[in-house]
């Protein structure tokens, strides 16, 4: 049982290494200042998930685990790259809405492989923490549409954002 769970837990950490690097490389490439944010700020949670995982990886290996509560993390920082953003005019660019659709494709592999994973743990820290992870991705999957729709239509984003009202009076 431990062996399986510290195996899985080797891929996750290599998914999440591979999505830093991914995101990484694409915040190199962009040429837009809102683009880069996010992505970087996609990977400075990838490196907090790591960590997480690493510290759970060790208990499990060490057969000493911690029962602790797994939270989510702040959403503070990638709504200050949109608040940062008010101040940048969104450049579309097919690259950037490019990276970012693979960017929603990786996500969404990272969601349903630690779905996968809390489905078949038997242990209830584990499986809350695979569940933590999953909640996590589906965040980043949708400040990844968030981002897309933002530089595809940043009126209508800000429309749907403010929640504006349209007098019909």
């Amino acid at each position: 049982m431990i062996t399986k769970s510290i195996n899985a837990l080797k891929k996750a950490i290599q998914l999440e290494k591979d999505g830093i690097d991914f995101y990484l490389k694409s915040a190199k490439k962009t040429k837009n200042i809102f683009t880069k944010k996010i992505f970087e700020e996609l990977a400075r949670e990838e490196e907090n998930h790591i960590k997480a995982i690493n510290r759970i990886y060790e208990d499990l290996k060490n057969n000493s685990i911690k029962i602790e509560w797994v939270t989510a993390e702040s959403k503070d920082n990638i709504e200050k790259v949109f608040q940062d953003a008010l101040v940048e005019k969104a450049i579309k660019s097919k690259d950037d809405l490019e990276a970012l659709n693979l960017a929603l494709d990786f996500e969404n592999k990272s969601i349903k492989y630690y779905e996968r994973l809390a489905k078949n743990s038997k242990d209830n820290f584990e499986r809350r923490f695979y569940f933590t992870l999953s909640y996590e991705e589906r965040g980043h999957y949708l400040k990844i549409m968030d981002s897309i729709q933002y530089i595809s239509d940043p009126t209508g984003w800000y429309y749907v954002k403010e929640r504006s009202m349209v007098d019909g009076g």
